[in-house]
């Protein structure tokens, strides 16, 4: 039995230094912090309750089998913001670069199931170079059923995305269905795919803050709610829109697509314009305010599955007191 006790301890500290010391210390070098770092400043200090530690990839193929660290590169489970209940999740740079794989997948999904069955909001700090090639169709399967929840989760629960690092491909695609995305100034980038590659094709030089920087996707493109300086403006935030902000903007949200949903011929209308809410760092401003201030946020978007449409319709969202 002793050791058994031994063997499970040293399991939890390998999951704990996620992809080791020196990557760790790589990762402080950047001025960033770690999956389970950020997950500590968000969250009310000893509520987190992680799920999953020591699931690992089932992947044998490319040396992978022999490169199983419990985790598998992303930190989940619940805990408490200002005393209200949410789900999160946080991908870990440090293993295989945040890169998603099947198991990883998995682990996400569960904590998005289990937000929808409560009314809670879900969180995923994001970091991630994209789908884990070494996975293949494996890891693009992984990326649809995260796409599957956040269509099912839309107008049912508030779904926040923090961009905490530079993320491409199918990092960007869930981030970019979610109602609030927050990113970090000279630190997170969000791409299809990244500058190397565009230039190969184009032959055009751009670099990354232009291609998919904080900047660019809250002046221009408007895929971004609001950039920051810091990690504590953004926690900050995190708090604030929680505490604030974000339980009347999201009925008001839901309210609009409602309105909106007209079927024609047995399918919703294409095309339905959506208004992305911004939630103001400073004060209670109502969903109409923020609408007027910042009309650059206005986005089209399409919900073509009936059945999310229907929830939609019947008003499941039911915020905490």
């Amino acid at each position: 039995m002793h050791n058994i006790i031994e063997a499970l301890e040293a399991k939890r500290e390998a999951a704990r230094q996620g992809g080791g010391r020196k990557r760790i210390d790589a990762q402080h070098a950047k001025g960033k912090l770690t999956a389970r770092e950020r997950l500590e400043l968000l969250l009310d200090e000893g509520t987190f309750e992680e799920w999953d530690m020591f699931v690992e990839h089932r992947c044998a193929d490319f040396g992978m089998g022999d490169q199983k660290i419990p985790g598998d590169g992303v930190v989940t489970g619940y805990g408490m913001i200002n005393g209200r209940l949410v789900f999160v999740f946080s991908q870990d740079f440090t293993v295989f670069g945040g890169a998603l794989s099947e198991a990883h997948a998995e682990k996400i999904c569960k904590v998005m199931d289990q937000a929808m069955k409560v009314g809670a909001p879900v969180i995923g700090l994001n970091d991630s170079g994209g789908a884990r090639i070494q996975e293949g169709v494996a890891s693009l399967g992984g990326y649809a059923e995260v796409f599957q929840r956040n269509v099912m989760a839309s107008g049912v629960i508030p779904q926040i995305s923090l961009i905490m690092g530079p993320c491409a491909g199918g990092a960007v695609y869930s981030p970019a269905m979610t109602d609030f995305i927050f990113m970090v100034k000279d630190s997170s980038y969000m791409f299809v795919t990244g500058p190397e590659v565009v230039k190969t094709v184009t032959h055009e030089s751009v670099t990354a803050e232009e291609l998919g920087g904080a900047i660019s996707h809250s002046t221009r493109s408007g895929v971004a709610d609001l950039a920051f300086e810091l990690l504590a403006l953004l926690v900050d935030l995190g708090h604030q829109a929680l505490h604030r902000g974000l339980v009347t903007a999201q009925r008001e949200q839901q309210r609009q697509r409602r309105e909106h949903h007209h079927y024609q011929e047995g399918r919703p209308r294409q095309g339905v314009a959506h208004m992305r809410v911004h939630v103001e760092r400073q004060g209670d401003g109502t969903a109409d305010e923020a609408r007027a201030r910042h009309p650059q946020q206005q986005r089209a978007g399409q919900r073509q599955d009936r059945a999310s449409v229907d929830r939609l319709q019947r008003g499941r969202y039911h915020p905490a007191p």
